[in-house]
């Protein structure tokens, strides 16, 4: 566990990069100025599609819910949820590998813990832009 971000992955024979997805976390979370860290879980679609039900009232799977604690003095920013098979179909869709998709999808889930939404497509482009911007951040420092 970094010290940013605690990493879980409940999809049995699945491997993440846990080293570039705490990378990430440290890169987007000081980027933002954020003191707090984060719990990211990857799950399966079974799990993600009853998390979206839930609390989003959408009856189907998808690939990335955050969910942030709301409280200034928690040490936890929130928590990100990817479905590992919903993030492969992804990759396969986009041709790209699925590590990159994954990181992608974090970065996106860490954003929206920090208060970055899009709902136009100019707050669409500002979110991508900072996507790109961290991911980009990320490669360099490999």
């Amino acid at each position: 566990m970094s010290r940013r971000a605690a990493i879980y992955n409940t999809v049995a024979g699945t491997r993440v990069p846990r080293t570039a997805l705490a990378r990430l976390a440290e890169i987007v979370l000081r980027g933002e100025r954020r003191k707090q860290g984060v719990v990211l879980v990857f799950i399966d679609d079974r799990r993600m599609s009853s998390l979206n039900r839930q609390f989003r009232g959408k009856d189907k799977t998808t690939d990335v819910l955050s969910f942030n604690m709301n409280e200034p003095d928690d040490p936890l920013l929130g928590e990100i949820y990817i479905s590992i098979a919903e993030a492969r179909r992804n990759a396969r869709e986009y041709g790209i590998p699925p590590t990159q998709e994954i990181l992608k999808l974090f970065c996106h889930g860490l954003l929206h813990l920090c208060g970055i939404h899009h709902p136009t497509p100019k707050k669409r482009a500002v979110m991508a832009a900072k996507e790109d911007a961290y991911l980009r951040r990320l490669a360099r420092s490999c």
